[in-house]
């Protein structure tokens, strides 16, 4: 049996978490106290790009995880969280409990997962 009120409270812990880091990701990026014209400049320092790099990188993936957890959100509020979005059935609760943001039954995942 799935605990929907546990579920939502782990959610918006995730939430909340991701939007911090996100928002620590653009204060740390080095582009934000440096001219991004310098992108362009012969010369430009190797190790504030490749700084840059990494956090846009890891911002995209942040953001990923951000949209999926929102999704979970909006399935909880609506009543059909829980739901494979496949086939229909229910996701087994302890999928859920490793992933609340999970959208397949396991069953589906792996077939999905084997086509890519």
């Amino acid at each position: 049996m799935i605990d929907i009120k546990n579920i939502s409270k782990r959610v918006e812990l995730q939430r909340d978490a991701i939007v911090a880091m996100i928002k620590r990701l653009k204060r740390d990026d080095p582009f934000a106290s440096v001219d991004r014209s310098l992108i362009v400049e012969p010369g430009t320092d190797a190790g504030v790009l490749f700084g840059h790099e990494q956090a846009v990188v890891m911002e995209q993936r942040l953001k990923k995880d951000l949209f999926e957890i929102e999704y979970a959100l909006k399935k909880i509020k609506k009543g059909t969280y829980g739901r494979c979005e496949k086939c229909g059935k229910a996701i087994e609760a302890k999928r859920l409990e490793v992933k609340p943001s999970a959208i397949y039954c396991f069953s589906d995942e792996k077939k999905m997962e084997k086509k890519r």
